[in-house]
């Protein structure tokens, strides 16, 4: 899916940045690790990142938004 965006994105002068790119693997089944690679260079993988002011985690989980929300709200 990443080599058909990549391709497109060529098509019309448009590179993807992969020093901004990240990705994260989400399953049930504990670490997932995947190797996307760009033009030959591996995207970092993630355990989690924040979109939308929420936190994201690969094991699907609130925890950490959670308590971040609570941290902020204490200060």
């Amino acid at each position: 899916m990443i080599t058909g965006i990549n391709d497109v994105c060529k098509e019309y002068g448009m590179e993807i940045n992969v020093k901004k790119t990240k990705t994260m693997a989400i399953c049930k089944a504990g670490n997932l690790q995947c190797k996307i690679n760009i033009n030959g260079t591996i995207l970092e993988q993630v355990p989690q990142y924040k979109y939308l002011g929420s936190w994201i985690t690969e094991d699907g989980k609130c925890d950490y938004d959670i308590k971040t929300r609570i941290g902020i709200a204490k200060d």
